[in-house]
């Protein structure tokens, strides 16, 4: 059953048993009732037994493929009399082997009443630790559904020119990989790409990887377990989902926070290699003579021609030609915050854009605050807090004009 925090927050954590509910069996399950040729794959509620909860998601900068998203469980295996250890055949689990194994489902909830899914996946490891004299504890190591797809290679094939988002789609519906597009979120491209001849073996997340590189967008398995393709990530006129603040106030508050600013995303000469075109170079003279030449290069993006390679060169040089003060991360803890609070801090998810404000007792100006997307999570459950750190990436953010009401200047722009 679900347990509730010190702080109000709900978890559940549910373990994927191997067994199969409503699954259709001949001679005995009628035409049309609720039983289905798959079956339901039965899980059994472990919350009870849950120490300590890790979660990490998202990549480390915005020029960074996705890692695969992987949560850590470790359970009071002696409290549930070894219903977790392998090797204990009188466990209710067991079915020959034990039916809480690799491969099998894991769901992770919170929020209220436990209904927000903070990780859904599969468990990769279970790993039992014995401590004298009897006590043993389980630890179960788990992979989102992006770890899938890093284990499958495809079978060679050569698909037409199409957008990226379609290129995703003709991936992911390929029989080798089979990617159920009941859990997907494909968001139409602005790039599109051209004829690319893939070999038998190449790796589809590799593959995949380099369609989001060539798009300058994401690919990710979110905290529902759904793959989800975002288009370029260029201006936006998004507002910030959740505001944080170091301050008493109506933000919501955080604990921790670093900021960068330094060279590692200072880029003013990009080089975009195009397969079968002359390479795209994108040159921003005033930040090299004021910082020197730092080059970005990328080889053999599959994207459609010359026009496209220009279009990303130029797209990542507006984003990197210049140093930029940044919110690297920012840290979280849920005890203190109102239920309402925890909730959306906890299901925030990549993509997202947050606005951070920090204060200054002295110097100039007093508050600085800037938005960014969140690029990476990870959370850290325990019996006594819950913690969340959010990675963060540039966002560059624009106003829309509005007649009569806006100057003119580099925020406030038309849509045309």
């Amino acid at each position: 059953m679900a347990k509730t925090a010190i702080w109000g927050q709900t978890y559940k954590v549910l373990l994927d048993t191997g067994l199969l509910q409503d699954a259709f069996t001949l001679d005995s399950s009628t035409l049309n009732g609720a039983d289905v040729l798959d079956g339901v794959a039965d899980f059994a509620d472990v919350t009870e037994y849950v120490l300590n909860v890790g979660i990490q998601r998202g990549r480390s900068t915005q020029l960074n493929s996705m890692n695969v998203g992987q949560a850590t469980i470790i359970l009071d295996d002696k409290a549930a009399d070894r219903a977790f250890d392998p090797a204990n055949t009188a466990s209710p689990y067991f079915l020959g082997t034990s039916g809480i194994a690799p491969r099998h489902f894991v769901q992770i909830y919170g929020g209220t009443a436990a209904q927000e899914p903070l990780f859904i996946g599969r468990i990769n490891d279970l790993d039992i630790d014995y401590k004298q004299p009897d006590n043993s504890f389980a630890l179960v190591t788990c992979v989102d559904d992006l770890s899938s797809l890093a284990r499958t290679n495809l079978i060679g094939f050569n698909p037409s020119e199409e957008l990226t988002s379609a290129r995703i789609n003709t991936i992911l519906d390929r029989p080798e990989v089979a990617f159920s597009s009941a859990t997907r979120s494909i968001a139409t491209g602005v790039a599109t790409l051209g004829t690319v001849a893939y070999d038998s073996n190449d790796n589809v997340k590799s593959v995949i990887d380099a369609v989001a590189l060539a798009e300058d967008g994401r690919f990710f398995v979110n905290r529902g377990g759904t793959a989800v393709f975002q288009p370029r990530i260029s201006f936006t006129f998004s507002t910030a989902t959740v505001q944080f603040s170091d301050t008493a106030g109506p933000e919501i508050a955080y604990q921790e926070l670093s900021v960068g600013y330094g060279a590692e995303t200072l880029y003013n000469r990009v080089q975009v290699g195009v397969q079968g075109f002359s390479v795209s170079t994108a040159v921003d003279s005033t930040s090299t003579t004021e910082f020197g030449i730092s080059t970005l290069s990328l080889t053999d993006v599959p994207l459609n021609g010359q026009a496209a390679g220009d279009s990303l060169a130029a797209n990542l040089l507006a984003k990197y030609k210049d140093p930029v003060f940044r919110f690297n991360e920012i840290g979280v803890t849920l005890n203190g915050l109102s239920a309402a609070d925890a909730q959306t801090v906890s299901t925030l998810d990549i993509g997202d854009l947050v606005a951070i404000t920090k204060t200054y007792q002295t110097g100039s100006p007093a508050t600085v605050t800037r938005t960014m997307f969140v690029e990476s999570l990870s959370h850290e459950i325990t019996p006594g807090f819950h913690r969340i750190r959010l990675g963060l990436g540039q966002a560059q953010l624009l106003t829309q004009f509005i007649l009569d009401t806006s100057e003119l200047d580099d925020t406030n722009v038309g849509l045309g």
